[in-house]
């Protein structure tokens, strides 16, 4: 079913987090350029259920196609682009001033607002918190696809870095969250989907404290585990 949507029914406004940015005070919202990416909100999987693949996908298009006409029917994503294609959108990049982004309504159509830069203010440096690093956890992540039977099972190996006090604390984030890593969404087969976390492996403690420890010219470790092979050579001590 296409997406019924009117001004004024869903009055919610579009909110986005500007916490990260320092805004000038000079300059008000009708002059600040922001660019973001808006993501169209995914449907409910139980509306793809009882149908068949190939009609799965079509109800997908058709979905996020409504959803994207109903943001541009605001006439303020002037200057945009589309993320993915025209016939299988699945986001749209705009920038505009703040003041135009505030006069999008209903949070039926997206699912979040990702922003890039903003004009007129400066990227907050990001503050490390006293006691805590980064943990980096090695987890094994289960990849389940609708009604597959073959004997063996797709997994990946997963790291993720998580700011922590210690490696039980890091596992104890992680195991809060394990819930929210499900995520159900159709392949392009039309077959359902879903990424789901099995175990947590291992943890490295490593040396970065924020962000900007990251950028460091020589790298920096995240992960590292000692093993042992076969001999090959032997190093003689010479340099």
């Amino acid at each position: 079913m296409p997406i019924e949507y009117k001004k004024g029914i869903n009055k919610k406004i579009m909110e986005i987090d500007l916490t990260d940015w320092k805004l000038d005070s000079k300059y008000n919202d009708d002059k600040r350029l922001v660019t973001v990416t808006i993501h169209l909100k995914y449907p409910e999987i139980d509306s793809f259920l009882g149908l068949k693949p190939i009609k799965r996908i079509k109800q997908l298009n058709k979905d996020q196609i409504n959803k994207l006409n109903a943001l541009l029917m605001f006439n303020v994503l002037t200057d945009y682009e589309v993320i993915g294609t025209p016939k299988r959108p699945r986001g749209i990049k705009a920038t505009l001033a703040l003041n135009s982004l505030k006069k999008i309504e209903g949070d039926n159509l997206y699912s979040g607002v990702t922003v890039h830069n903003v004009t007129h203010a400066k990227k907050r440096p990001v503050k490390s918190e006293p006691g805590t690093k980064f943990y980096c956890v090695k987890m094994t992540v289960l990849i389940e696809i609708e009604k597959l039977k073959s004997k063996k099972q797709d997994i990946e190996e997963r790291f993720v870095l998580i700011k922590a006090t210690s490696a039980d604390d890091a596992y104890e984030k992680l195991e809060l969250q394990k819930d929210s890593y499900v995520n159900h969404y159709l392949n392009p087969y039309g077959r359902l989907v879903r990424w789901r976390i099995d175990s947590f492996d291992d943890c490295y403690e490593t040396d970065i404290f924020s962000p900007k420890d990251i950028v460091s010219a020589e790298g920096v470790e995240v992960f590292s585990k000692l093993k042992s092979k076969k001999r090959k050579s032997v190093w003689d001590g010479k340099l």
